[in-house]
């Protein structure tokens, strides 16, 4: 388990690193703003334990929330006696529309802010280590602290719906990119791009979107509590400048919202659009099978009659038999195509 901290000193802000559970206490039974970030590994269960719940009295119900793998909750946030405890959850975007879900929790008071994830967040945490303020802005009022966290991980989606914007105008070119059948050009017998693969990734797509927007709207619900918290009647000036900043968390979580729900109708007329062009591609080929056979089948007509094996068979004997035969399957083709012409079936 690697411990860090940043911590308030006269009107500085001070990097801690390699704490050890004195050194936490301390820190949370000061009076002076503090962030501090706790790594676990495979086995910090009983160190986080014994830290969270024996010497900061935590909940351990709370502690089995972080310590907990393999599944992820979804984000809630508890009210306790002296703090408040909070999961988030955030996505980190992979190739193609794989999303590995990220899980942080939070702990924070008048004084203090304490994150714990058991995964590498670098990239979020190199984020909230750009204070937005002065670092004294935050004594006595470590919520505001706790408000640019949730708006890094908020802001966090940003980028995964840039690549997910991207990745459906791919699906969408590729979709409504003509698909005929391919001349021979290449390879014999090489056959053209499975349509499948398109509607895989319009699937897989709409099924990440669907992931962010339930966890945005739970998120959405933790940031409307805490506005409603500070932002009541005859609250004070504090109070209500508090509930600004959250209520800015509230529009941006509206604002990736919109952007979902619009990503999600490209993706419904994607596979509406999709299915019509398979089925029309469908039609073109048992179009083309059926004129073929039509033309096909008087043909095996007379070579079937004509090849039985009857002595008496008529032309069988005559040496102009073989032509008349010919030009009488030549005609019928003939025939047959300009008939198909006349009735603008071809």
């Amino acid at each position: 388990m690697r411990v860090e901290a940043i911590k308030l000193e006269g009107n500085q802000p001070v990097n801690l690193t390699g704490l050890d559970a004195d050194d936490v206490l301390a820190l949370v039974q000061s009076s002076y703003f503090t962030w501090i970030d706790i790594h676990l590994d495979s086995s910090s269960g009983p160190e986080l334990h014994a830290l969270l719940v024996d010497r900061l009295d935590f909940h351990p119900a709370t502690v089995e929330d972080c310590l907990q793998e393999g599944s992820f909750h979804q984000p809630k946030i508890d009210e306790e006696q002296d703090y408040r405890f909070a999961t988030f959850i955030y996505y980190e975007h992979r190739k193609g529309v794989k999303l590995l879900a990220r899980e942080l929790n939070v702990y924070f008071s008048a004084t203090y802010v304490i994150t714990v994830h058991r995964h590498t967040c670098e990239e979020l945490l190199a984020q909230i280590r750009k204070f937005p303020r002065v670092i004294t802005d935050y004594e006595q009022r470590a919520v505001l602290f706790m408000h640019h966290v949730l708006d890094m991980v908020i802001d966090s989606f940003a980028i995964v719906l840039h690549d997910f914007s991207q990745l459906s105008e791919q699906l969408e070119i590729a979709v409504l990119k003509a698909k005929r059948l391919k001349k021979l050009t290449g390879p014999l017998f090489r056959r053209p791009k499975d349509q499948l693969s398109d509607m895989r990734g319009i699937l897989k797509l709409r099924r990440s979107l669907v992931r962010l927007r339930r966890t945005l709207v739970e998120e959405e619900l933790i940031v409307d509590a805490l506005v409603d918290e500070y932002d009541y009647d005859d609250a004070p000036e504090e109070s209500k400048e508090i509930a600004i900043y959250f209520r800015d968390v509230s529009d941006h979580i509206g604002k990736y919202l919109e952007i979902i729900e619009g990503l999600e109708s490209t993706m419904n007329h994607l596979m509406e659009v999709h299915a019509l062009i398979t089925s029309h591609r469908t039609n073109e080929i048992i179009y083309l099978l059926t004129i073929v056979s039509a033309i096909m089948l008087p043909l095996n007509l007379i070579v079937g009659f004509f090849g039985m094996n009857f002595d008496n068979l008529w032309l069988t004997h005559n040496w102009w038999g073989i032509w008349t035969v010919t030009l009488l399957m030549v005609g019928i083709v003939f025939m047959l195509f300009f008939f198909f012409r006349a009735k603008e079936w071809i």
